[in-house]
């Protein structure tokens, strides 16, 4: 494993965020925060998408005219959020009574669907009629309150266009414990382990992680906090390496993985087992076929892991979804990746890194 090569001296200001919740392949991992001065005790925070929904109901002060229409969409869960942009202040209770905040453009709900046939390639604001004439079933958007602060997420196909770095409420904090912070003491980036989050990289919290270097993003030469995915392989019982990007999602339980055009993965189809699922039957990898995941490759490996689907190692996602051949491929880990590894994104210095779970019986490289 490679150590970090940057120097990371300088700074000096970081604040830990706990879960509220037990960190479980069940239940996203969840803090406490305030937005717009309302609190919330519960807040998902999802490593795979970028920036804060929240539904229109639940801060009522905002004019309903106020801000930028913006939409999101998520080709997990396959939901269309359609509202605002609009600043507001957002605060984090961390530890020992510490406290942080920020200011940041947060996307106000005012319609939401399911919308399993949107196409984020060209259907925007609107869920339009399914291949069938079906109409999308509209959700409570008094329920909505959500928080991405992942990375790479931006690009055109993955349906969130504003998911660049000015939404991400964790690489936007402008003072801890009511002092103001500046560049030069607080490093952009964070750290998630199954106990919390790490707001603000130091040279004792990224101990022990190993870095890649990531490519530029979308938007990276607006802002220069904005990066691509991570780098990754992975092999099948064995096979070829497959090179492509990695997401490790804490929003889901399950893994999506995706190879090139022309290879096959062994795969089976069951009935749905979500009772609400669009589809009625549903593809799985195999159960004992092996998935090896390698960052960023084989050849030069900072990190990687391996399981057998259904040997029940915690590192093991829920279920794997194989996803339709496409370039480049793609894996998504879900959750459970963080039973082995923490997860460092350092937004200043362009770099991802991982660093073993010492306690973890997990099948890491």
């Amino acid at each position: 494993m490679r150590p970090a090569r940057a120097d990371l001296s300088q700074y000096t200001e970081s604040i830990f965020l706990p879960f509220t919740n037990r960190f479980s392949s069940e239940d996203v991992t969840r803090i406490r925060c305030t937005i717009d001065g309302e609190k919330f005790s519960r807040m998902p925070v999802d490593t795979g998408s970028t920036g804060i929904l929240i539904g229109a109901p639940i801060l009522p002060n905002i004019d309903p005219s106020a801000g930028e229409p913006a939409h999101h969409f998520f080709t997990s869960s396959l939901r269309l959020y359609v509202g605002r942009l609009v600043d507001l202040s957002v605060g984090f209770y961390g530890e020992n009574g510490s406290n942080a905040t920020a200011t940041i453009p947060v996307l106000i709900v005012d319609k939401s669907w399911l919308c399993p046939w949107y196409n984020p390639s060209k259907d925007g604001f609107q869920c339009p009629p399914g291949p069938h004439g079906e109409i999308a079933q509209e959700r409570d958007t008094s329920k909505i309150a959500y928080m991405g602060v992942g990375f790479g997420r931006n690009c055109p196909k993955d349906g969130m266009p504003i998911a660049a770095p000015q939404v991400n409420p964790f690489l936007n904090i402008d003072a801890i414990n009511g002092k103001p912070l500046s560049k030069a003491t607080m490093r952009s980036g964070y750290i998630v382990t199954t106990e919390g989050v790490h707001l603000g990289l130091t040279r004792d919290n990224t101990r022990g992680f190993a870095f890649d270097d990531l490519q530029p993003g979308v938007t990276h030469g607006h802002d220069p906090r904005d990066w691509a995915m991570a780098r990754m392989s992975f092999r099948i019982n064995g096979g070829p390496q497959h090179f492509g990007t990695v997401l490790v999602d804490t929003g889901i339980p399950h893994m999506y993985i995706r190879a090139e055009d022309g290879v096959s993965i062994p795969t089976v189809t069951i009935r749905n087992p979500n009772k609400h699922g669009h589809a009625k039957m549903v593809k799985r990898v195999k159960p004992g076929t092996e998935i090896t995941v390698a960052f960023p490759s084989f050849n030069n490996p900072a990190s990687g892991y391996s399981f057998f689907i259904g040997e029940g190692s915690a590192v093991e996602p829920s279920f794997v979804v194989p996803g339709r051949p496409s370039f480049p491929p793609y894996v998504n880990t879900g959750r459970n990746f963080l039973h082995g590894y923490s997860i460092a994104f350092d937004a200043t210095g362009g770099r991802f890194g991982f660093r073993p779970v010492q306690s973890s019986s997990s099948s890491v490289l």
